[in-house]
């Protein structure tokens, strides 16, 4: 088909057109260009197409290449996310868990602490020995019941102070393990006696206490009595059997008190009253209170006479009738107070005794009688045969510097052993210490004799005469002060005088107040007298006048008439 020309003004409008498809290719345009023209246009179109395409595929290639590593980016970083959220599960996890021992084992712990408070304030409140409440539990309730005192005027208490008579015995006869097994048994029975109380406690070795509500004088005396018959059957530890009694005292205490060791010191003083007494209880009373603070003022006074050696001695003979001589003169201990005066022995031993004091009193004595019998010796008063009697306090025996202080004492005093009889008690030599032992067997080597005072009293085993050195017995006088009425008293002391000779132990009878006593005695075969038939404890210048005047040789041959 044959090519229609174009009007002019389609012309006109394909070579605005052309003109500005050129000027856009960089093409200055001033007018139509020719055929040439058209071709080198078309040519640079041709290589801009061509450059384009080119361009157009490296830029797809770039674009494909980001987006691969992009991809691979994300992939890695969502796997490595993944990982990450893994390990941070696992630590959680591990972490929750430990969390989890962690608190089960503060809760053990915590457990573990409770247990350990709850034993420590078991064992602030309780005795270890018995299970008993101990003292801190027992003045926590009295503390408790005596405030309740104070504002309730019907209010009212009963407290009870237990302690077992000579119970250290005991302890120093068959040791501590047996004694601790028979506070347990005490322990034991006196539990089911008491039943539901507002406190049952032990203070302290063998001492025991009872707190209750109020009850009439009647109930507690009936209670107290409860107490000591629990006690009347000896307690039997395997095949022994060991005898106890109980001394009880009781307060029945009201708004008066003021504190909890106002109560357990006035118990304290009823019980001591009781143990002194004989009466196995006893219920306080003011007086009481009154002689407890005489007591702590002569146990004051008592410290200061042993410091300030306020102490003398007397003399009281032991005359040997068959020759009416001296055989001995025993010294006793005198306290002479600076303000009160002579105070008798039987209130300030015992005291001693409890105190300790005892030991050093013993040697103060020892002391001034060794020089008093060394002058009397150098004057010609006292004769070469003549010896002194010393009694030997309780504990001495158990002392290892005893033998020590006797020579030394002796040996300033220029004195021999055999100038002196020690006197000791039979308690002294139940005990079975291998030191009291040592101490009897040195001093028998050493030449000084050994009597056993007060003998037939309180024991009934002799076994100790054999298997100790003692070279004579000194019969007590509750045996002669019955003598011309009580036909027994004189066959137990023909009994005693006969088992002294078998022995080949010398006999002193003490007590002798009558010639009718002192024709028995020596009928019986004593010869050795002593007694207020003679004299009276005499001081020192007393006992000179007697051994220079000898009034006791007519006493002592009418004995042998």
């Amino acid at each position: 088909m044959p090519t229609q020309p174009l009007s002019d003004k389609s012309s006109n409008l394909l070579n605005r057109m052309l003109q500005r498809l050129m000027r856009r290719q960089g093409v200055a345009v001033d007018k139509i260009p020719d055929f040439a023209g058209w071709t080198n246009f078309v040519l640079a179109v041709d290589q801009t197409i061509k450059e384009f395409s080119a361009n157009r595929e490296l830029l797809e290639q770039s674009v494909q290449s980001t987006s691969l590593k992009l991809k691979q980016a994300y992939e890695d970083l969502k796997t490595e996310s993944s990982l990450r959220l893994a390990q941070a599960d696992l630590h959680q996890r591990e972490l929750e868990h430990l969390v989890q021992e962690r608190t089960a084992e503060l809760q053990t712990a915590q457990l573990h602490l409770e247990q350990i408070n709850q034993r420590l304030e078991y064992d602030a409140t309780h005795d270890d020995l018995t299970g008993l409440a101990n003292r801190n539990q027992l003045m926590r309730e009295l503390n408790r019941y005596v405030a309740k005192l104070a504002t309730d005027a019907d209010l009212g208490l009963c407290f009870f102070f237990i302690d077992f008579d000579r119970f250290k015995q005991i302890n120093d006869r068959f040791g501590h393990l047996m004694g601790d097994k028979v506070l347990i048994q005490v322990a034991n029975r006196l539990s089911t006696l008491v039943g539901d109380t507002a406190c049952f406690a032990r203070l302290g070795g063998d001492e025991f206490v009872l707190l209750m509500g109020q009850l009439q004088e009647a109930e507690a005396i009936k209670l107290a009595q409860k107490m000591t018959a629990a006690f009347a059957q000896p307690i039997r530890i395997r095949d022994t059997e060991i005898p106890l009694s109980a001394s009880v005292g009781i307060v029945l205490a009201d708004a008066s008190y003021q504190s909890a060791d106002d109560v357990v010191r006035d118990a304290d003083i009823a019980m001591y009253r009781a143990k002194a007494t004989g009466n196995c209880y006893q219920l306080f009373d003011e007086e009481m209170r009154t002689e407890y603070l005489e007591r702590l003022e002569l146990e004051r006074e008592l410290e200061i006479a042993v410091r300030e050696q306020q102490f003398c001695i007397n003399f009281e003979p032991i005359v040997d009738t068959t020759k009416s001589g001296i055989f001995s003169m025993e010294s006793l201990v005198r306290w002479i107070h600076p303000e009160k005066g002579m105070i008798a022995p039987g209130r300030f031993i015992p005291l001693a005794e409890e105190l300790g004091l005892v030991i050093d009193i013993d040697r103060i004595v020892f002391e001034q009688t060794c020089q008093q019998f060394h002058q009397w010796r150098e004057n010609g008063i006292a004769s070469p045969h003549q010896k002194f009697n010393v009694n030997l306090a309780c504990g001495q025996l158990e002392r290892s510097d005893l033998i020590p202080f006797l020579l030394s004492t002796i040996d300033i005093s220029d004195l021999s052993p055999h100038d002196i009889v020690l006197e000791i008690t039979e308690s002294y030599l139940l005990a079975d210490s291998g030191l009291v032992m040592k101490n009897l067997n040195d001093m028998n080597k050493l030449g000084f004799r050994i009597f056993v005072d007060d003998f037939g009293t309180g024991y009934s085993s002799l076994s100790y005469l054999a298997k100790y050195p003692i070279h004579g017995i000194k019969i007590d006088q509750s045996f002669v002060k019955d003598l011309a009425d009580s036909p027994e008293s004189k066959e137990l002391i023909r009994s005693m005088i006969a088992m002294a000779d078998a022995l080949n132990l010398q006999v002193v009878t003490e007590g002798v107040e009558t010639l009718e006593q002192l024709h028995v005695i020596t009928e019986l075969g004593c010869c050795y007298i002593q007694g207020f038939l003679f004299t009276r404890p005499m001081t020192v210048l007393q006992a000179e006048a007697f051994l220079v005047d000898q009034p006791y040789r007519e006493l002592g041959a009418i004995a042998t008439e």
